[in-house]
């Protein structure tokens, strides 16, 4: 997109991660509209029934610049799911070979372009379709890095592949987009400002853990009978209004993925196997055999008896789950077996 004469006046960005698509928009809103003129040559529709406003828009001739510059968000008639009116879409179908002065860009966030549709085909013969996804874990902790050292700030693999698995935005159905990576970058930077060189424990220190993150930590700390951290992480986790319920959930969750991983070792499964059956990230993997050095099956399956029996005593209102939590942070369950 970089390159103006290369540009397809006509675009359609769609993915699910919303920050490079804001990105893409404010860049090349940024290369053609002069401020001055912006209220003259941008224009945004959402979620648009009819085009009828947009065509108005980008039929008229640009103001005292080359280019104009319309976005339609949530341009639903792109997907499996919405449509056009046919002499919308025609005359939509045309305007892309005949259109030279307004650059359109159509946006689906959190959904897919349908490759079946001919205005869908026609923008990919243009080479005008781009799709924003997730990153996955090596591409965040290159992300991490390179936002670090485009800002002369260092930080090592291993601190940003921590930092990356510590974010949130790598667990399972995250919401977390790359927008918060970035604050918490922002953060860490402001707050070294003179030091430059960031260590884990910058990190630790600035940055708010997920609830997978803490889950793991929590975990860690009960399984090594550490009460004191254990309670403290649980304190954390509570005062940032975290669900009792659903600490609780993942805990269990947790330890389920603990016995599923002891078991497939058991078979004889190596590492790299036990990821790919598990479907799990190298960093949970390696934070599973690490807990799991500590437990074997017959402790695990304990475990999770006794969480049972403190999740029937919660629904049954015989303790609240603050209480239930702190049985489980204090080692009480692993008073049992060994």
């Amino acid at each position: 997109m970089a390159d103006k004469n290369k540009l397809p006046n006509c675009l359609l960005l769609y993915g699910n991660e919303e920050y490079f698509i804001d990105y893409s928009i404010k860049y090349i809103k940024y290369k053609y509209i002069d401020k001055n003129y912006e209220d003259m040559n941008y224009a945004e529709f959402e979620k648009p029934a009819s085009l009828k406003d947009y065509f108005e828009f980008a039929y008229t001739f640009p103001f005292m610049s080359e280019k104009k510059l319309c976005v339609i968000k949530e341009a639903g008639f792109f997907t499996s799911t919405g449509s056009l009116d046919k002499k919308e879409e025609d005359r939509l179908l045309n305007f892309i070979d005949e259109n030279e002065t307004c650059i359109s860009i159509f946006v689906i966030k959190d959904g897919k372009a349908d490759s079946r549709k001919k205005i869908v085909k026609k923008l990919k013969d243009n080479k005008a379709v781009f799709e924003f996804n997730r990153l996955t874990e090596g591409e965040l902790t290159k992300y991490i890095t390179e936002e670090f050292k485009k800002n002369n700030f260092k930080i090592s693999m291993s601190d940003a592949n921590y930092m990356a698995n510590n974010t949130g935005y790598l667990e399972y159905e995250s919401t977390v987009s790359l927008y918060h990576v970035n604050n918490e970058i922002n953060k860490i930077m402001s707050y070294n400002k003179e030091k430059k060189n960031i260590t884990t424990s910058d990190l630790d220190l600035l940055m708010v853990k997920s609830i997978e993150s803490n889950i793991f930590r929590l975990v860690d700390c009960i399984c090594e009978n550490d009460k004191k951290s254990s309670f403290e992480i649980l304190n954390e986790m509570l005062l940032n209004n975290t669900p009792e319920q659903y600490i609780f959930h993942m805990i269990t969750r947790q330890y389920r993925m603990l016995y599923q991983y002891v078991m497939l070792q058991k078979k004889g499964y190596s590492y790299n196997e036990i990821m790919s059956k598990m479907k799990i990230k190298n960093f949970v993997a390696s934070k599973l055999a690490k807990q799991s050095k500590n437990l074997n099956m017959e402790t695990i399956e304990y475990y999770m008896k006794r969480f049972l029996e403190i999740d029937s005593k919660i629904k049954t209102g015989e303790i609240d789950s603050r209480v239930g939590l702190e049985l489980i942070s204090n080692g009480i369950i692993g008073t049992g077996t060994n």
